[in-house]
């Protein structure tokens, strides 16, 4: 008879033989089976001689695809009226319109049915009259200043303090005014802003695009209000910033175009798609980025074309139209420090967009659209900083951008864009409006205010 310790020694070798069998069974039945027939690596597309060689597939713009989605409506202009008998008008009607719905002429602007009756009981602000419905309204119907308890100049000077980056409290101080009552204020005119700049920006015949992005952040989560979960699920689920992408022409100084959100894919196609809108139909400007990439995307697909295929390809490819340059400034940071810079072309030939930049001594740049980004900050209290005014939401900073962004278009004169004195007049002062042409006088906020635009679009 075996001794005792000796069953004990054959029963854990045989429990650990059962142990290493079952482990690689295991590994065995774990590892992929070769398949019969070995598959193919896919051929990646490749630049030959430095050359895009397009997709097989278009880039899809969600933005463009909802346009197309919109019935087409037809708008035929009522008769014009011309006044044969008395004299000529004094006060200029031409930009005003009739805005009872059912009027025949309501909508339409420089019709001749719009007339001056005087300021009634001497009031501030003038009437109109329709010839047509034989209506009377006042010029404010419609607009901010539409029976208000305080002054249209009062409004006004406080609508330009927030656009010159007081904030909503210290806005009230100044004016005596309560802080809900400016807030209310903020959002009428945000609204009518961005109206009137949609209105104004449009058919523009530029030759360069400057893009970038800058970031804001939420004042709920300094102040610790909201948990960073929260936080990240109100913006972009991924990030505690919001970010506001930027566009603009260096030329003129004019901002084309922004967009409040993440930084991501999604506002890269926001802020193109806004930016082709604006532009002249089949006007192809240069585009000057940071290395952001994604750019690239919706650049190729607002401003690309269908190439039959080409030797060696089977199927028609997408690619970027033969003038189309873009450009992108790349910068190598360690820490907050800049050690390096570099050029590269994404569409067109260096060489090319070089000579673009040529007459007018630049080089590849993105310095004017950060000039403009420091303008921002300064016009937007919430942007600035380390400043106590910081951002409640991403919505206030959509109004208070759209704010900036018509004030900054409009209404500030920019010391660049100064004429020179000439023996016929002396030195002129421009606004970016001024200079890309849309309008040949500096505005005012409160004229901004007062300016109702067309319900719809119209030749002009």
């Amino acid at each position: 008879m075996p001794e005792p310790w000796m069953r004990d020694v054959v029963f854990l070798l045989f429990v650990w033989l059962i142990g290493y069998h079952y482990q690689q069974w295991c590994l065995i039945s774990a590892m992929p089976k070769a398949h019969p027939h070995p598959l193919k690596a896919k051929k990646k597309v490749e630049k030959a001689d430095g050359k895009f060689q397009g997709l097989t597939k278009k880039p899809v713009c969600v933005e463009c695809e909802q346009a197309e989605q919109l019935p087409a409506v037809t708008y035929l202009p009522p008769p014009l009226i011309t006044a044969k008998r008395g004299r000529r008008k004094s006060v200029e009607t031409g930009f005003q319109y009739c805005p009872d719905e059912k009027c025949r002429y309501h909508g339409w602007i420089g019709r001749g049915n719009m007339s001056s009756n005087g300021h009634p009981n001497q009031g501030p602000h003038r009437q109109l009259y329709c010839r047509v419905c034989k209506s009377y309204f006042t010029e404010t119907k419609g607009t901010l200043f539409y029976r208000k308890r305080y002054s249209a100049e009062r409004i006004g000077q406080a609508i330009t303090a927030l656009a010159e980056g007081l904030g909503i409290r210290a806005v009230g101080r100044v004016f005596n005014v309560e802080p809900k009552t400016v807030l209310v204020w903020l959002v009428e005119a945000a609204e009518h802003f961005e109206v009137f700049n949609t209105y104004m920006t449009r058919n523009l015949e530029i030759e360069q695009v400057q893009l970038d992005e800058l970031y804001g952040v939420i004042r709920a989560y300094q102040a610790g209000e909201l948990n960073e979960v929260e936080v990240i699920a109100k913006l972009d689920k991924r990030r505690r910033s919001v970010w506001l992408w930027t566009a603009m022409d260096p030329l003129s100084k004019f901002w084309l175009a922004s967009e409040t959100g993440g930084r991501t894919a999604q506002s890269a196609w926001k802020i193109v798609h806004k930016v082709a809108m604006v532009l002249k139909k089949g006007l192809v400007p240069l585009f000057l980025t940071d290395g952001n990439r994604t750019y690239e995307q919706p650049i190729l697909s607002h401003y690309g074309e269908w190439r039959a295929p080409e030797e060696g390809q089977r199927k028609p490819r997408w690619v970027p139209l033969p003038n189309l340059l873009y450009a992108q400034v790349v910068k190598k940071r360690r820490g907050r420090r800049i050690v390096s810079v570099s050029k590269r072309a994404v569409f067109g030939a260096l060489t090319h967009i070089k000579e673009t930049l040529t007459p007018h001594g630049w080089q590849i740049n993105t310095a004017f659209v950060e000039r403009l980004n420091l303008t921002i900050r300064q016009l937007v209290p919430g942007l600035g900083r380390r400043v106590n005014t910081l951002l409640h939401s991403p919505e206030r900073l959509a109004q208070q951008v759209c704010l900036a962004q018509t004030y900054y278009n409009f209404c500030l004169p920019a010391s660049s864009l100064k004429i020179a004195s000439t023996a016929e007049r002396g030195a002129q002062i421009r606004t970016p409006a001024m200079a890309i042409g849309i309008t040949t006088h500096i505005w005012s906020v409160k004229e901004v205010l007062l300016f109702r635009p067309p319900p719809f679009p119209q030749e002009s």
